[in-house]
């Protein structure tokens, strides 16, 4: 019987029947497309269930009508299941108090999973002598996923979830063994490795960090990779990898010399380490092991000292330092002239030697809350560069939000005609380097601190040739510092986010053509009109924040204001006594947030119509305020009464307490 004759079988077999078929495991929507002329529609009441890993593939059906994301199981389900599987010839598959510890630690790593509970616990069912049989399954469960007939079924399913990757993602994901257990890995920092590591293919029309992104949104869509938190723009910020699949692809990384992890592993001087990854319990890298064939070295340690140095590891392109302790950098650095990527971040190192001029091939420097504070001329050599980065926070004790911190550049900084990221460079009185970075055509995010009033045309001169910026930060030298704008004739026409932490004498006019900017920050503004009136029509705004920015008594919004705000943060309006939200605007939002605003009266005039708000959250806001929405005294408690949590956040004996109110 050929396929069609089958298909025609069916058919017949099913019409004007009731029925409800199950497709388990759909890999790609051609099996569907194939079979669907099988099922017919006779308004019976017929049922069609398709089980996938793909979340893309269950969206693409056509038919479909619902799409049920299964969860994984809740703590007490998880540890009723494993019971069930591991005592099973216990009475009531009770577990014995001296195994609990152990139990949970390894039900810990199946996060979750009934296949992997299951699995994992028939297994423990036959260990005899239990607790250190036990032990063994939970340091060694790589080997035992590897070895071990009991969980074939499982080693083959997690297996087959790596196979049918295409061949541009299996590389990207094997990548992933090297964070350590449990590390949430940001968006960014993976992006900008799988690019240096030249994993991800060039397409034309995009960036390489959007083709990137592309490529994890995929690893998430098939269920490989575990969002942990998502953005306000409805992207991936923090992910990580399930355990059981972490053993997998460390376990596959080894035995292809991908990724070696230095946990203890013996490693022969002869092994072929591409990449060694160093994570806390990591032992130090001895001074014989030369690694000759070493390209990327990635450490997320904060104690491991390489007294070592790096002197053995001439071929490395890719050198990740975060948070190691180090406090000077060490001169073989200058010496490692294949880099690609040099992240200092978090280390205690303040200077940078003229020597760095040496790394030519240099496309990342990431310098990100180290105290360096200004940069050599030797830097300006560096023509690879695409990313440059340093800035710290520093509270001072009179203020709710830190004071940003950057780097002085030196001059022809302009020859750096790749860089697409740049920030946070201080300028002061150099009123050349501000025209100077108008050069940096490529520039996709900017940040400029201590500006002064008087730099306003040079500002706006640069402004007007970044046509590419994505995202601006400008802080000018202190909070009454004003700050112009009248000049800039063609405002970045992409611009997403910005950032204005200076006095304006008004909202700039051109800030209402953005018509992609989805984050806007004003901060010491201090403006005499309501900025609502103007942004609530940015058709793409999903977060305001207003800080010190307003000198008025009252803010109002209208109806079909703020389209897509998700989040509203008012700090520091010490002159706001009434906040007035139309029936209609702010359909969207989730979270507001109000921070020692003294004089105002009550929550906004029209919250109670905000459906979707889940979180309010009021900073250092005056007794006389909360009481008005205590739970069933405050006389405007019915306002906030459908708001999923209400916090209240104030000081009390020099401690910041936080104290839950709904």
């Amino acid at each position: 019987m050929t396929d069609f004759q089958l298909i025609d079988a069916l058919r017949n077999y099913l019409w004007r029947r009731r029925y409800v078929i199950v497709l388990d495991d759909v890999w790609n929507v051609n099996a569907w497309e194939t079979i669907k002329y099988a099922f017919p529609d006779c308004n019976c009441g017929s049922r069609i269930i398709f089980t996938t890993r793909l979340s893309n593939l269950a969206e693409s059906i056509e038919n479909t009508s619902h799409v049920y994301e299964l969860q994984a199981l809740a703590e007490n389900e998880a540890w009723t299941l494993f019971c069930m599987k591991a005592f099973r010839g216990e009475h009531k598959a009770v577990c014995p108090p001296e195994l609990e510890e152990m139990s949970r630690n390894i039900l810990k790593k199946c996060e979750g999973l009934p296949l992997a509970i299951v699995a994992i616990g028939g297994l423990l069912s036959k260990k005899k002598n239990g607790g250190l049989e036990w032990k063994k399954v939970h340091d060694c469960l790589a080997t035992e996923l590897k070895s071990n007939d009991d969980l074939g079924s499982l080693r083959r399913i997690l297996q087959l979830s790596y196979d049918n990757l295409p061949y541009y993602l299996k590389q990207c994901y094997l990548y992933l063994s090297v964070f350590p257990e449990d590390y949430l890995i940001k968006r960014m920092k993976l992006i900008w490795l799988w690019i240096v590591e030249r994993f991800v293919e060039e397409k034309q029309g995009f960036t390489m960090e959007e083709v990137a992104e592309e490529y994890l949104n995929e690893l998430v869509n098939r269920s490989l990779i575990q969002v942990v938190e998502m953005n306000y723009f409805n992207r991936v910020k923090t992910c990580r990898v399930h355990d059981l699949m972490r053993e997998i692809i460390q376990m596959k990384s080894r035995e292809e010399s991908f990724v070696m992890i230095a946990n203890g592993t013996r490693i022969s001087k002869n092994e072929k380490v591409r990449r060694l990854s160093i994570h806390e319990n990591s032992e130090e890298v001895q001074s014989d092991m030369r690694f000759r064939y070493l390209w990327s070295l990635l450490s997320f340690s904060s104690h491991h000292s390489f007294e070592y140095g790096f002197r053995n590891y001439k071929l490395l392109r890719v050198l990740n330092l975060d948070r190691a302790p180090l406090s000077t950098f060490l001169p073989e650095l200058a010496e490692l002239i294949h880099l690609r990527y040099l992240s200092l971040r978090w280390t205690m190192i303040s200077e940078l030697p003229e020597s760095i001029r040496k790394l030519k091939c240099l496309e990342i420097l990431d310098l990100k809350r180290s105290p360096v504070s200004s940069l050599p001329a030797g830097i300006t050599q560096l023509t690879c560069l695409c990313q440059l980065r340093n800035y710290r926070y520093i509270f001072q004790s009179s203020s709710f939000f830190p004071d940003t911190h950057g780097m002085r550049v030196p001059s022809g900084i302009g020859r750096l005609t790749s860089l697409q990221k740049l920030g946070s460079v201080e300028v002061n009185e150099d009123y050349e380097l501000v025209r100077e970075l108008g050069k940096l055509t490529q520039l996709r995010r900017l940040g400029i601190l201590k500006l002064r009033e008087e730099q306003g045309m040079d500002l706006c001169y640069t402004l007007d040739r970044l046509k590419h910026l994505t995202a601006l930060y400008l802080v000018s030298l202190n909070n009454t510092e004003f700050l112009q704008f009248d000049s800039l004739s063609s405002p970045p026409k992409y611009l997403q986010r910005l950032n204005l932490k200076c006095s304006l004498p008004a909202l700039p006019g051109w800030i209402a053509s953005l018509q992609y900017i989805s984050k806007l920050v004003l901060q010491y503004s201090n403006l005499k009109s309501d900025p609502l009136k103007v942004l609530q029509k940015l058709p793409s705004l999903v977060m305001l924040e207003l800080c010190q920015a307003y000198a008025g008594e009252e803010l109002c919004c209208d109806p079909s204001g703020f389209s897509k705000l998700k989040r509203l943060g008012l700090h520091e309006l010490e002159r706001l006594r009434r906040i007035r939200i139309a029936k209609g605007s702010m359909p969207g939002l989730e979270r507001l947030d109000i921070t020692a605003c003294t004089v105002l009266e009550t929550v906004p005039d029209g919250i109670e119509n905000l459906k979707n708000i889940e979180d309010l959250v009021l900073w250092y806001m005056p007794s006389t305020f909360i009481k008005t929405i205590e739970r069933h005294r405050g006389e405007d408690f019915w306002r906030v009464q459908h708001i999923t949590t209400i916090t209240r956040i104030y000081e009390s004996q020099g401690r910041r307490v936080s104290e839950t109110l709904l």
